[in-house]
């Protein structure tokens, strides 16, 4: 660098420090002669209407003081108050804190104070007139929130933040009901409990005691704790604060007597935990019980802990003992829980249990945020909860459930959150009646997205669940989960998506289902069925225009232990999963199905199974559905009332699945009919002979000619449980005569007389191995209290279907030289003459795979490999799955048809597979070899002639450099930068205000640093050293300016 220029960069630097030392100095006088600001100090009651300002603040609180009733303290914009510690601040009267966005009013914990230093509360105990409004604030640092102790008035909290609370932000507690509560657009975050907790008194909480043996003052005694729930809780551990510690300071692991289930509620363990303790510890009053598990206690069960190690006061009288169960550490009960701890023989006058119905009501929660929450976002616990509204809620990083209820009697909405909660999305405990309601939740990353329970086995009632347009996806467990023992549910599920759950998307267990839509939801990928209802009786449902696809287990699956009735499954598509693609299956009747329109398609067991081990004349309809490409096509036990027509059973010869076995039924078959294989339903009503003459059992005789007495009578008559006798069922076989070859034996008519026999016609059945199996045999052995004797000739009806070839099915005896798929009679027999020479719908075919791929390749150099040739056999259907196989090993099934790998030194030996888009597979596979081979060609070089060598960055030249686009407009915003800071140092010297912030300024010199460095970066240059250098002058410079402007 030459003189000249090295002289011009030298005044360049000293034209930037000079002015970087003026415009710091804008910015320190500011911090170091600003006054500190005047405290009020507030320790009286607000006995008249009061206003507090922000000039007047801050206003800090020392005592405990009360907004006496009639009074209204009003928080101007931007005022701050702040309380002491253990301060609380109770409003008899109204409070109205509103600030503005640009000024919000601050409740606070006093400055300076250490985080520990936590404030009490601002407790609510109002009346009609009463009403606290927080709007547009901030409220940090308490032990609680918002307590309210009144059921009167109402609360209303809008654009406001709440953190930094102990134990909620919003609590309800000590009283009976709720008043209204209104919650909007405001955030939660950082709560060590619940963020929002309604649960007033003892919320849905029967009866918790504690009986100490002997009871008598300075005495050590055993304790023993009683809990009913009224609602059913999990937990994993149990806390009792007892008020001294001298009281529980010997209870440990070993004074530990029995702890468990006490199912009837009679004073014995039916389940005990004892062996699932992991530890018992103390600390000062507390006594933890903590399990290894998590158990469950009914609602209509009780929690029962033996201990002892406790040493009774020295004085008589009634301590109350908080108790809580806990889950994950969250809190599962209200915590107004108390067992009253009774010393010297003194009558309680604590109650043990509520007194009065506890009751949340009219509670809304609208588009707020709720954000480091170690308990749960919302919970309620009440007997009776009405009018919750949870709307438009963010809730993510919880500890516990996004949104919980627990009540006894509930109706809750819960419309438009999105929820990522540690336990359960939201949850709804219930002991009598429910009503939920869901719509457009987004629910992801939870265990449960939405779950609804109920236990109690002395309660008959009903819930009803409508959810609709939710997004439920990759949860640990279920998307829904509705489970109940004795209410009777109505369901409307509809339009939801429920994908990539880790067990059941929708996961039913009622008692009864009935009345029920299940209706154009989409769901995918769940890990064990797609749709599982289990029960005890399912009726009037409809299940329609469902997809669901990619199920661990089956699409949709129905089990019961009495019935399935009255069910329409329509228009539904069940493809690709594991498992059935519809299984519909009781333990007794299924009657008046229709099942039309479905695709059930790809599966690893049976497009369709229906079962019963009963044989009744249950009425089956399967109409125009299509069933491909699955294990089995249409599997049928026990309903001799059974048509099956004008469907499409094709190439039910799923080679790309781990087949679910079917006991008796060999894969590759189209359709299989069977009876059932544990006894029949008769219809005592038309009897021709005496139920003495159909029993071999004379154990039954007696109960069975009692049931005589009734003309409407059906019997059960089973060999794999207790036979019965109950009211007449559509769905019962009539009999006709008795067995002359047999002592017992019950004869069904023939066709077209009161029963029906199976009937297989219209439909195009081919591609199988086996394309109808007929198990139903003359002579069915079906019980061992009763035989069912049929007629020999067509037990199934299969004219006019279409088996694969004009020549009709292979049948070894009726018709040898066919050439379509085989009917084959293990037990009974077909009339399938006459048959169809065409199929009636499309014609499928399987597809064909190819590969192209070269004939050698260098080794260690990618080979690319490709099945884009390979065709489908079926219009409208392209191939849809590759299946490659590489030397032997075989690879993940991928819908792309071209993929690539690095050619090794030995042979390859590439197979290919295909599907279509049904999941009809090839009939075989095709393959190629690819050869090693050695290099042949050299590697081409090229050599640069003539020319002018590119610059490289040292060429650039510091003034080049500054010269150029983003030099100039480093310079630009920099030196403005020094020249509004000279200005301003200018001002500050005659003690005026400059004309631009300091914060601007150093605004402007930080930016033009910026550009200089990154430039640099990207570019050619000395721009970066340029930069670097100008930000430590100016920072040197910064701190010249703070000690000049402060002597």
């Amino acid at each position: 660098m030459n003189s000249s220029k090295a002289s011009g960069l030298h005044t360049t630097l000293t034209a930037l420090l000079a002015a970087a030392l003026v415009a710091s100095l804008i910015v320190g006088p500011v911090g170091a002669t600003a006054p500190e600001e005047d405290v009020t100090f507030v320790e009286s009651a607000i006995t008249t209407d009061t206003t507090w300002t922000s000039e007047g603040g801050p206003y800090r609180i020392i005592q405990d003081i009360r907004v006496e009733p009639g009074a209204t303290l009003t928080l101007e914009p931007g005022t701050r108050v702040q309380l002491a510690e253990q301060i609380t601040l109770t409003v008899s009267g109204s409070l109205d804190a509103t600030g503005t966005e640009a000024r919000p009013v601050t409740i606070s914990r006093s400055e300076g104070a250490s985080p520990d230093r936590r404030w009490e509360s601002i407790r609510y105990n109002g009346s009609d007139d009463s009403r606290v409004v927080v709007r547009n604030a901030t409220l940090t640092g308490g032990v609680h929130g918002v307590t309210v102790a009144s059921s009167a008035g109402s609360i209303e909290i809008v654009d406001s933040t709440m953190r930094d609370f102990e134990t909620a932000a919003v609590s309800v507690g000590e009283i009976g009901a709720t008043p209204e509560v209104t919650i909007h657009r405001s955030t939660f975050a950082d709560v060590e409990g619940h963020a929002i907790s309604a649960s007033p008194s003892f919320g849905a909480t029967d009866r918790a005691s504690l009986t100490a043996v002997p009871d008598e003052r300075t005495e050590q005694s055993d304790h023993t704790l009683s809990l009913h729930p009224g609602v059913g809780v999990a937990f994993d551990t149990i806390r009792l604060e007892y008020s001294s510690a001298d009281t529980v300071a010997g209870v440990e692991r070993e004074t530990l007597d029995r702890i468990g289930l006490d199912r009837n509620r009679n004073g014995t363990i039916d389940r005990s935990y004892i062996d699932y303790v992991q530890n018992v510890s103390t600390t000062g009053g507390d006594v933890r019980i903590a399990l290894n598990r998590t158990f469950r206690i009914p609602s209509d069960g009780r929690l029962t802990v033996e201990y002892g190690g406790a040493v009774n006061p020295q004085t008589r009288g009634i301590y109350p003992v908080d108790v809580r169960l806990f889950h994950d550490g969250v809190s599962q009960l209200s915590d107004g829980v108390q067992a009253a701890y009774v010393v010297g023989g003194v009558t309680s006058p604590v109650r043990s249990s509520g007194s009065a119905t506890t009751h949340v009501r009219r509670l809304t929660v609208r588009q707020s945020q709720f954000r480091d929450i170690a308990g749960t976002g919302l919970f309620v616990a009440a007997d009776r909860v009405t009018g919750l509204r949870a709307v438009d809620n963010d809730v993510a990083q919880v500890g516990g459930d996004g949104i919980a209820v627990r009540a006894k009697d509930s109706e809750g909405a819960f419309w438009y959150n999105d929820v990522a909660a540690s336990a359960d999305g939201i949850y709804v405990e219930t002991l009598s009646r429910a009503k939920v309601t869901g719509y457009e939740n987004h629910i992801s990353g939870s265990e449960t997205a939405i779950k609804i329970r109920q236990s109690g086995t002395r309660i008959r009632r009903e819930a009803n669940v409508t959810l609709r347009r939710n997004h439920l996806t990759d949860n640990d467990r279920h998307g829904i989960d509705v489970t109940t023992r004795t209410l009777e549910v109505r369901l409307h599920l509809a339009n939801n998506t429920v994908r990539g759950n880790g067990r059941d998307g929708i996961h039913l267990s009622n008692w009864i289902v009935r009345r029920g839509d299940i209706l154009d939801n989409r769901m995918a990928a769940n890990g064990d069925d797609g749709l599982a209802l289990d029960g005890t009786l399912a009726a009037d449902l409809r299940i329609a225009r469902n997809d669901v696809r990619s199920s661990g287990g089956d699409g949709v699956t129905l089990r019961t232990q009495a019935a399935v009735r009255d069910l329409t499954v329509r228009n539904n598509t069940l493809a690709d999963g594991d498992g059935h693609g519809l299984a519909v299956q009781s333990n007794l009747l299924v009657h008046d199905v229709d099942v039309d329109g479905n695709r059930l398609a790809n599966n690893g067991g049976a497009g369709l199974l229906v079962s019963s081990p009963i044989t009744h004349r249950g009425a089956l309809t399967l109409t125009d559905n299509v069933v491909g490409a699955n294990t089995y096509g249409i599997v049928v036990r026990g309903l001799v009332r059974t048509t099956i027509r004008d469907n499409d059973v094709v190439f039910n010869t799923n080679a790309f699945t781990d087949a679910v076995p079917l006991r008796g039924v060999t894969p590759g078959t189209g359709v299989y009919v069977a009876e059932g294989a544990s006894g029949v339903v008769v219809n005592q009503a038309n009897a021709e002979i005496s139920l003495s003459d159909l029993v071999a059992n004379p154990t039954l005789n007696q109960e069975l000619t009692i049931a005589r007495l009734w003309d409407d009578t059906v019997v059960v008559l089973r060999s794999d449980g207790e036979s019965e006798a109950r009211a007449a069922e559509a769905s019962a076989v009539t009999i006709r005569r008795v067995g002359d070859s047999l002592p017992t034996g019950i004869a069904v008519p023939k066709t077209g007389a009161a029963n029906e026999t199976f009937r297989v016609v219209g439909n195009d059945v081919y591609g199988q191995r086996r394309g109808l199996t007929v198990d139903v045999a003359p002579l069915i052995a079906a019980n061992t209290t009763a035989r069912i004797v049929t007629e020999p000739v067509r037990t199934v009806h299969a004219e006019s279907n279409y088996w694969g070839s004009d020549r009709g099915p292979y049948h070894s005896s009726i018709l040898p030289e066919g050439e379509g798929n085989a009917v084959v009679t293990e037990r009974g027999w077909a009339d399938f003459v006459p048959f169809r020479t065409e199929p009636t719908g499309t014609r499928y075919a399987r597809p064909t795979p190819r590969i192209d791929a070269p004939v050698g390749a260098i080794p260690d150099q990618r080979v690319r490999i490709s099945g884009t040739g390979s065709t489908s056999g079926t219009d409208r259907l392209a191939v849809d799955r590759y299946h490659f196989v590489v030397n032997g090993t075989e690879r993940a099934a991928q819908s792309a048809p071209n993929w690539s790998l690095v050619m090794p030194t030995e042979r390859l030996r590439i197979e290919l597979a295909v599907e279509d888009a049904l999941g009809i597979d090839s009939a075989n596979a095709t393959a190629v070899t690819v050869d090693p081979q050695s290099e042949t060609t050299p590697t081409a070089t090229s050599t640069a002639v003539g020319g002018t060598p590119s610059p490289t960055p040292s060429d650039v030249t510091l003034l080049g450099s500054l010269g150029s686009l983003w030099g100039l407009l480093g310079s630009l915003l920099y030196l403005s930068a020094l020249l509004l800071g000279g200005v301003g140092m200018a001002y500050t010297f005659r003690n005026q205000s400059p004309p631009v912030g300091g914060l601007q300024v150093q605004g402007l010199a930080a930016t033009g640093v910026l550009v200089w460095l990154v430039s640099g970066l990207l570019g050619p240059g000395p721009l970066v050293s340029v930069g670097l250098a100008a930000g430590l002058v100016w920072s040197l410079l910064t701190g010249v300016a703070y000690v000049l402007a402060v002597r």
